[in-house]
């Protein structure tokens, strides 16, 4: 473009005769025919051109907008199908999906159902592999315990006099709903009397724990617990724990001495006017024998009988071979009954009270893999007896063979643990269940196989 510039402008100098004098007038006229001969046809093109252009380019746009419209609809229509067919699709995969879920999750739950039975079963098996071999453990043990005991210098002929054990530490705690007071036992009359001044209720419980056990822990804190709760103002429990905690062959020995002691504070509280017949012992293991210690030593004191005894599994090992004096028995009180859940290890055997109550065959309790389980048993039950009175009955047969075969007096029936009465002295079982609340009602007269393999194998053999 700037060459033509150039051309142009020389041609005009050029043909006005050159120098820096203005074009002539024919010159001038001449070139401007010239350019207008050349740019109005191609002005007139050009014009015709972009007119042309336009109506195309008008056209174009018309035909686009006329195919794009029904496309824009179409893919709109199309769109919102995809999305009606998304949701449907959604929905029906939901549909699908929740009860998949549905039984997805019922499977997992059947799959822990299943594993907690197969844990259960596998849990009867080692227990009834495993019950034996502590029984005769026990046996062989507790045997031998008075030998141990004179060997050790812990007899209790040993031990008296100048060894006698330090009782002053001894200490008995009274519980109401709303109050806890301790005292030692050399002040407990005074102390008992004056908080007993705003107790309506005149009846005495009294509670002693096992070996390595103390008021603060399970046992007394469920069994007060389910006392009060049943409008009882207050209970009471005798702390040992200074002298039954370690060393048992120790500990068993002094539990007479223990017994003695409890025995002076029952009968100070009976010259201030408490009613004997009206005071109830309940003893844990260890704890049963103290307070059959405590009724013997009171009747010497005060020629009576404490009303009632209960015996919580009173303890087998170095009680399982004594004569009747040195341990828990039927004479130590006016009604004396007993429930043994560890029967043979942690527990005694023999019968011992009144009534002998011994659910689950009195051995291995359902749910317990340990023996230490089965011998924390019966205070859950005693518990629970106390807040459900008549939850356990029970039939008196001649043994457990005997139950199992129907073979009982079912005339003869008696509830176990808080409602316990006097008469028709025997034994007595039933069955509970594996987990509280432990009450099977009057079905636990029934029994039921809950035996595993190698029991039920053991029950065909005889």
């Amino acid at each position: 473009m700037r060459g033509s510039s150039y051309v142009l402008v020389w041609l005009v100098l050029h043909m006005s005769g050159g120098g820096d004098s203005v074009p002539a007038p024919n010159a001038l006229s001449f070139l401007g025919k010239s350019l207008a001969s050349v740019t109005e046809p191609l002005s007139t093109v050009a014009t015709t051109t972009g007119s042309n252009t336009w109506a195309v380019a008008t056209s174009l746009g018309q035909g686009l907008q006329t195919v794009g419209k029904p496309l824009g609809s179409a893919a709109g229509g199309l769109a919102n199908v995809s999305i009606g067919t998304a949701k449907s699709m959604g929905g029906g995969l939901k549909n699908v999906g929740e009860p998949i879920g549905t039984v997805v999750v019922s499977a997992g739950s059947a799959g822990v159902g299943v594993g907690k039975t197969v844990g259960q079963v596998l849990q009867k098996e080692i227990q009834t592999v495993k019950q034996p071999i502590d029984v005769t453990l026990t046996y062989i043990g507790s045997s031998q315990c008075q030998n141990v005991q004179k060997l050790l210098g812990v007899s209790y002929q040993q031990l008296q006099g100048d060894n006698e054990p330090n009782l002053d530490n001894l200490e008995i705690v009274y519980k109401t709903k709303y109050t806890t007071t301790t005292a030692n036992i050399m002040n407990a009359p005074a102390t008992l009397r004056q908080a007993r001044k705003f107790d309506n209720d005149d009846r005495l419980v009294v509670y002693f724990h096992g070996f390595t056990d103390d008021p603060g822990q399970k046992s007394f804190t469920q069994l007060s617990q389910a006392y009060l709760a049943k409008d009882r103002m207050s209970l009471i429990a005798l702390d040992a724990s200074s002298l039954i905690r370690w060393f048992y062959a120790r500990a068993s020995t002094f539990v007479q001495y223990i017994g003695e002691a409890i025995a002076a504070v029952l009968a100070a509280l009976v010259g201030h006017g408490q009613d004997p017949a009206k005071i109830h012992l309940v003893g844990h293991s260890l704890g049963g024998h103290i307070a059959g210690y405590a009724g013997k030593a009171f009747q010497l004191l005060t020629g009576k009988k404490i009303g009632r005894i209960t015996g919580l599994d009173p303890a087998g090992p170095c009680f399982s071979h004594l004569e009747p004096r040195l341990r828990l028995h039927h004479d130590d009180a006016d009604y004396v009954d007993a429930i043994h859940t560890d029967a043979g290890v942690y527990g005694l055997s023999d019968p011992v009270g009144h009534k002998d109550y011994y659910p689950n065959r009195g051995t291995m309790q359902p749910g317990c893999l340990l023996q230490t389980c089965s011998h924390s048993r019966v205070y859950e039950l005693y518990a629970e007896s106390v807040l459900n009175p008549t939850g356990f009955p029970s039939v008196r047969c001649a043994n457990w063979a005997a139950f199992r075969q129907g073979n009982c007096e079912y005339d003869k029936t008696s509830y176990m643990g808080y409602a316990s009465k006097p008469g028709n002295d025997g034994l007595y079982f039933l069955q509970t269940n594996l987990s509280s609340p432990y009450s099977l009602g009057a079905e636990g007269c029934k029994f039921r196989n809950t035996d595993g393999i190698v029991m039920s194998v053991a029950n065909v053999l005889g």
